[in-house]
Order: C-alpha cells, then sequence, then structure tokens
C-alpha cells in the first residue's frame, strides 16, 4: 500500500508562506477571516560537554574526552 501526502516542508522557511499557513489555520480554527494563527517557533537545546562533544542525555561522563559532566 502506497501513502501520498502533501510535503509542507518547504513552507516552513519562507516568510510568506508562513503567514498564508497562519492565516488559513485561524480560518479553520475561529470560522473568522481576521483570526490568525500563532505558529510556535521551538529550539531544541542540545546539551554539550567542556570539549564540545553532543550529549545524548543521561551521561555521567564524556564519551569523547571522559569528564564528569
Amino acid at each position: 500500500m502506497k501513502m501520498e501526502g502533501f510535503d509542507l516542508t518547504k513552507y516552513q522557511d519562507d516568510e510568506d508562506e508562513q503567514k498564508k499557513i497562519a492565516g488559513i489555520m485561524g480560518k479553520m480554527l475561529s470560522g473568522r477571516s481576521d483570526y490568525e494563527a500563532i505558529i510556535e517557533k521551538r529550539e531544541d537545546r542540545v546539551k554539550k560537554c567542556e570539549c564540545g562533544w553532543a550529549l545524548q542525555g543521561g551521561e555521567k561522563f564524556c564519551p569523547e574526552c571522559g569528564c564528569k559532566c
């Protein structure tokens, strides 16, 4: 079974397309055309050791340099 979908990743970086999507979502959620949805942007923070090695989480010691994290 082949599933087809609409890829929205090209709209994530374009500022004009983000405004269009927010307007469409606002119209769907509220029923009014003047309502604009707020799209939350998150930045995942990666915990790093002093040496710069990215830690997965839960390690007590860095696998690269061996220092205590």
